[in-house]
């Protein structure tokens, strides 16, 4: 059975407004259309075949926000997310399932890569402390909780399950980062249920 997982992407850390135009568009170029492109490819020969896994590997960012990653890995990976969950709708029926994965911090350069391409200076001095955040983030490299080699086994036990999830956190980090926010999501809900339901149209007597 063919699988297809879209992996491309790379970071762009920094407060939003200290973002360049050109940096965030490029950032999107392979965070976002890169892996539609590769959807472009590969789903005809999915839907040939009536059979098929896509697995869309997001990040714990995909379904949080982060201070300082505002186009990667939140926007970009947030994107992603909306994509394969309308893409499940659409592929279920035809045979071909897909699963979102969301990694948290992996044991590899991931940090060390995206703060080398910090500025060495705050260019807007109100979000200096988003940047000194963003620099402890990247001298902490090294202690991450997850395995890249576990997390590669788990990816090749997803596109075996009959039945996959259509999002799989991988880490413990991941498990309690999303757990948390959606719990909080709830909460508000539940507090402003009274607020949105008051938009509805007035029904008639």
């Amino acid at each position: 059975m063919w699988s297809v997982v879209n992996n491309a992407g790379y970071p762009l850390a920094g407060p939003f407004e200290e973002l360049e135009d050109t940096k965030l568009r490029a950032q999107f170029e392979v965070n976002f259309f890169a892996a539609a492109n590769v959807l472009r490819a590969a789903l005809p020969h999915l839907r040939a075949a009536k059979a098929g896994r896509v697995l869309q590997t997001s990040t714990l960012g995909g379904q949080i926000g982060a201070l300082g990653m505002s186009a990667s890995h939140t926007a970009g990976k947030h994107a992603l997310e909306g994509l394969g969950v309308s893409l499940a709708a659409e592929l279920t029926p035809l045979g071909i399932r897909t699963a979102i994965v969301e990694p948290g911090a992996i044991g590899i350069d991931f940090r060390a890569n995206w703060a080398s391409r910090l500025h060495s200076s705050a260019a807007v001095p109100d979000y200096l402390s988003v940047r000194e955040a963003l620099t402890r983030s990247a001298d902490a490299a090294g202690g991450q909780v997850g395995d890249p080699a576990r997390m590669a086994q788990a990816l090749v036990a997803l596109t075996d399950m009959p039945s996959a999830p259509l999002r799989l956190p991988l880490g413990s980090d991941a498990l309690v980062g999303i757990e948390n926010a959606r719990s909080g999501q709830l909460q508000e809900l539940r507090r402003f249920a009274t607020l949105s339901a008051s938009t509805d149209h007035t029904k008639a007597i």
